[in-house]
């Protein structure tokens, strides 16, 4: 289903949320629309913003502070997409990332409806763990008007659309989409002109080179009042400035994990020999090397026994030369 008749959609889904929770304020109004480094050339609509992209989510105080326009990455590492002089809180969320994916690929993660995908690649920034334990705040927020937990925030539907995919399969470069809805206020999202992340993508490098990301088709929706911030690549409505980033990817190669050297067991042999090797006399056993069965006490009787035979072959030896 494509992202306009999704909006569609979203923007049913949040009308009738609206209409029926008395405390809650209204949803977004998502159309279509990002990219890299877009010069607004419609008309904006104040007060202006622009979504960019960090390229290293973990450099300084976290994602989005400092937002990074180039960074030299190796191994795994984490790009954030920021939003800058947000006007309203956020409600909405359509984005694809778009990289160079023979120099950066990613693991896609496994969700089910039940846990709506917010803990996903790319990870929406719900409060939840943010990559691979980036820090949170400050964060999309949102309240429990409808009851299905302290962040109502869905990034999967049933029927509507694919969850988040870090590389989506029916395009040629590497597509890192994310599509959420907040499914119902009180909207609670940061509302000045400081950077903060609305995602995070995780990636590990494949090969050396120079990765220019951008981003397109994004959508940000606003709450109270239903009104859509902006789009841009391709511009609905509102177009936006959007920023992209440059990846200097180094080469990497994971380090193997060393296997064990197997401990070598001693094989019995016959004849009394381990491993081709005789086995010593047993002293404790008191047994002699050269007289199987024959104590060292004994072997000393039989030497003593016969050194009196031979003092008595003399003596008898000598008596007899006398008497001749």
């Amino acid at each position: 289903m494509s992202r306009l008749v999704w909006g569609a959609v979203a923007l049913l889904v949040l009308t009738v949320a609206v209409a029926l929770a008395p405390a809650g304020p209204g949803g977004p109004f998502p159309e279509q629309a990002l990219a890299h480094i877009i010069t607004p050339t419609g008309t904006p609509g104040p007060p202006m913003f622009h979504v960019e992209i960090d390229a290293d989510a973990g450099n300084g105080v976290g994602p989005c502070d400092p937002v990074d326009t180039t960074a030299e990455v190796s191994g795994t590492h984490e790009v954030a997409v920021c939003i800058t002089n947000a006007p309203a809180a956020v409600a909405t969320i359509f984005f694809d990332l778009v990289y160079d994916d023979t120099l950066n690929q990613c693991v896609d993660e496994e969700c089910d409806w039940p846990s709506r995908c917010l803990d996903d690649n790319p990870d929406a920034n719900v409060g939840e763990t943010l990559g691979s334990g980036l820090p949170t705040n400050p964060d999309l927020g949102s309240g429990s008007d409808c009851g299905v937990g302290p962040y109502d925030w869905n990034c999967v539907s049933p029927g509507f659309d694919v969850p988040p995919i870090c590389d989506n399969p029916y395009t040629t470069e590497g597509d890192a989409r994310l599509d959420c809805l907040g499914i119902c206020g009180p909207y609670t999202s940061p509302v000045n002109a400081n950077p903060w992340p609305l995602a995070v993508v995780t990636f590990d490098t494949a090969s050396a080179g120079i990765d220019t990301l951008t981003l397109k088709d994004v959508v940000i929706g606003s709450a109270p009042n239903g009104d859509k911030i902006g789009s841009c690549n391709p511009a609905q409505g509102v177009e936006i400035p959007c920023f992209g980033a440059t990846l200097d990817v180094q080469e990497w190669t994971p380090t193997p994990t060393p296997t064990p050297t197997p401990t070598p067991t001693a094989t019995p042999t016959p004849g009394g020999a381990v491993g081709g090797m005789a086995e010593p006399p047993d002293i404790e056993s008191g047994a002699a090397a050269n007289g199987p069965g024959v104590s060292v006490a004994g072997a000393a009787a039989v030497v003593t026994a016969g050194a009196g035979l031979l003092v008595m072959a003399g003596a008898w030896y000598a008596r007899r030369r006398r008497a001749g």
